[in-house]
Formats: structure tokens, sequence, C-alpha cells
């Protein structure tokens, strides 16, 4: 996500996303299942930076204990871009 389009596109993905929970009323997955997620299935993927906290397919942060709209995993209305984790597998 360096450069210009590469911002462009997390921020109108990122702004998609807040629209759509937004939308929904702000639902949010419980402490519990968002960590479980986490670890079950951000944790160990290839895909996840440890350093940053990000996904780098899409580049939105996760996290074990951050709270929505900060952690994409919080969000009940997001899922996985790579299909692991969803709305209806939770």
């Amino acid at each position: 996500m360096d450069t210009k389009q590469g911002i462009f596109n997390l921020a109108y993905r990122y702004t998609r996303a807040l629209s759509r929970w937004i939308k929904a009323g702000r639902p949010v997955r419980s402490n519990v299942e968002t960590k479980k997620i986490f670890e079950i299935f951000c944790e160990p993927c290839a895909a996840y930076d440890a350093q940053t906290s990000t996904c780098r397919h899409c580049g939105c942060r996760v996290s074990p204990v951050t709270a929505a709209p900060l952690n994409k995993v919080a969000m009940a209305t997001e899922e996985c871009p790579l299909g692991k984790w969803g709305i209806d597998n939770e």
C-alpha cells in the first residue's frame, strides 16, 4: 500500500466498509468472537502483518482486542477478503 493508487484504494474500501457498518446500526462482534476469529484465521495467515497489525491482502487493521471501527474483525458487517471468516460463519 505504498503507492498513491494503493492509498486511495485502501481509503475507498475503508469508507465503504464504514458506511455498511453505520447503515447496519454499528453491529459489533463480541470480544470473545473477535479474539477467536483473529487467533484462528488472521494471526496464522500468511497475509497478516504482525508489525502493523494489518492484512496484506486488503490493507485493513485486524486485531484480537481493538474495538470497531478500527478493527475489521470487530465490525460484524465485514468479512475476510480471502473467504476465511465472514458474516455467516462466525
